[in-house]
């Protein structure tokens, strides 16, 4: 297998009908970003230089993987944290633009670009989003929930989620068996997943702590109001 890809998935892997397939879906979650209000955060410039530097970051740590075998790689997403500080949309947004670098850099092959895409950037985002939503509805709104919930344990499930979905679409198209994804992929993913949730929570600890300005997601007002 000669190119490794975000999500584990090789050049040439995918089928016609699936990069139509593949392809038409990465269509329709990307033009809800088209809409002018998606964009309406980046208008301050502080907040466009800090998506920026957050992506350049990202990217960064993208160019950070382990093989775990032929066709098999891992890396830090950082869906999460890119999500409490910028939305849902945003976060979405950038995470497709860092696929593009990657891709572009000739660490992941053009064809399996939507599939990159979709399950490192569409998918934990919005799961990491659909997690804050519900902790923000169901649970007290104080700082410790937003950290450890918004924050440790989203970043965990988004990344397992991923890893799931990888799975999902290796053994769809057959590249890999269910026996063999569990024994060589599954458990240094769950492991890649507690590190991605102890750095995010790291990370948005300090972040809340010394620049709450930077957590768009993070409101003074309601997580840090005294009982």
């Amino acid at each position: 297998m000669d190119r490794q890809a975000a999500v584990n998935l090789t050049s040439g892997l995918l089928t016609a009908p699936w990069q139509y397939a593949l392809w038409a879906l990465w269509v329709l979650t990307l033009l809800p970003l088209l809409r002018q209000a998606a964009w309406q955060p980046l208008r301050q410039p502080a907040r466009f230089n800090l998506w920026c530097a957050a992506i350049a970051v990202v990217f960064t740590l993208w160019c950070i993987r382990s093989g775990v075998r032929p066709g098999l790689s891992l890396h830090l997403l950082g869906a999460t944290i890119l999500t409490l500080m910028f939305g849902a949309r945003l976060a979405q947004l950038a995470l497709y633009g860092v696929v593009a670098a990657v891709t572009a850099a000739g660490m992941a092959g053009v064809d399996a670009y939507p599939a990159n895409a979709l399950l490192t950037g569409w998918l934990p985002v919005w799961l990491s989003y659909a997690l804050y939503r519900l902790a923000d509805r169901r649970l007290p709104a104080n700082i410790f929930v937003f950290i450890f919930v918004a924050g440790f344990l989203s970043a965990a499930l988004a990344m397992a989620a991923s890893a799931g979905a990888a799975m999902a679409l290796h053994v769809a198209t057959g590249t890999y068996t269910p026996g063999y994804l569990a024994e060589y992929y599954l458990p240094y993913a769950l492991l890649l997943a507690w590190g991605e949730a102890f750095i995010t929570g790291m990370v948005v600890s300090l972040m809340v702590a010394y620049y709450p300005q930077w957590v768009m997601l993070f409101d003074d007002a309601r997580h840090l109001a005294r009982r």
